[in-house]
């Protein structure tokens, strides 16, 4: 009789994310710039609705094993609601990366877990959390952390500049020198990856809410204890043109917040016309 074949399994076909709807100022995604990943990869291990997890994050996450209770409890937490994982894609894996309100600094950790190629500086207000960034430092030539003031001043120069879950925290006219900030440190071109919610009339949206209220409460956030500031799709789109940026949105697919990723770049200075 003839050897039976082995059958080979279907390999599970990925499940791409959904683009986003483009509101009025929108213009096309930006190019993905040298290493990045534009793509959205296969959900790996998702540690909860809409969240991803690699080998990158856990190691990140690793690095804080040594940190007070309190700090590793908030990373483990960070960890698994705010799919940075998902984020990180869009980071191009070269070159010069600046992370503004980088907290505990779990996702500047990150960047450089998943790529040696990175070289990563976190800012953050809050002395007590750059302490524990610092303490999760193992390559202080390739990552540092230190305290500034986002919106008071602009970052050094650099190839990208991140922002991941802090606009919502100042108010509307305190995001957008943010924006400038990061524009002023960037040349033509230079590309901004920001995390960030919307508001919508969404059942999500109250859930963003209600969570940031509780982080806010429980003292692992600092800021926006009056209120918080989300904008609307349109509103953040406005921000970043007047700021200097054309600009793209990605929904984060799944997730039970109004979560969102803006791709923007550098627009071209306009050159005034000879007469």
């Amino acid at each position: 009789m003839p050897p039976r074949l082995r059958r080979r399994r279907a390999a599970p076909r990925r499940q791409p994310g959904r683009r986003a709807r483009r509101g009025p100022h929108a213009h096309h995604r930006p190019a993905a710039p040298n290493g990045a990943r534009l793509g959205h990869g296969p959900q790996a291990g998702a540690l909860m609705p809409g969240a991803t997890t690699s080998g990158a994050l856990n190691r990140a996450v690793h690095r804080y094993r040594s940190a007070p209770l309190g700090a590793r409890l908030f990373v483990h937490g960070r960890a698994f609601l705010s799919d940075l994982a998902f984020v990180e894609r869009f980071v191009p894996r070269n070159g010069f990366v600046v992370d503004l309100g980088c907290g505990h600094g779990l996702f500047a950790c990150l960047l450089r877990e998943s790529s040696d190629n990175r070289r990563v500086l976190g800012i953050d207000l809050d002395p007590r959390k750059i302490e524990v960034a610092r303490g999760a430092v193992r390559d202080t030539q390739w990552l540092r952390f230190e305290v500034g003031d986002v919106v008071a001043d602009p970052p050094p120069k650099c190839d990208v500049v991140t922002i991941v879950d802090v606009l919502y925290l100042l108010p509307f006219e305190q995001q957008e020198r943010v924006l400038r900030n990061a524009a002023s440190a960037l040349g033509e071109g230079g590309p901004v990856v920001v995390k960030a919610q919307e508001r919508r009339t969404d059942p999500r949206y109250a859930i963003t809410y209600l969570q940031e209220t509780i982080t806010v409460s429980l003292g692992f956030t600092r800021g926006g204890r009056e209120r918080f500031f989300f904008p609307t799709r349109e509103e953040a789109l406005a921000m970043f043109e007047r700021a200097g940026f054309v600009v793209e949105v990605e929904d984060m697919p799944n997730r039970p917040y109004t979560d969102v990723v803006y791709l923007a770049r550098k627009a071209p200075m306009k050159t005034s016309a000879v007469s």
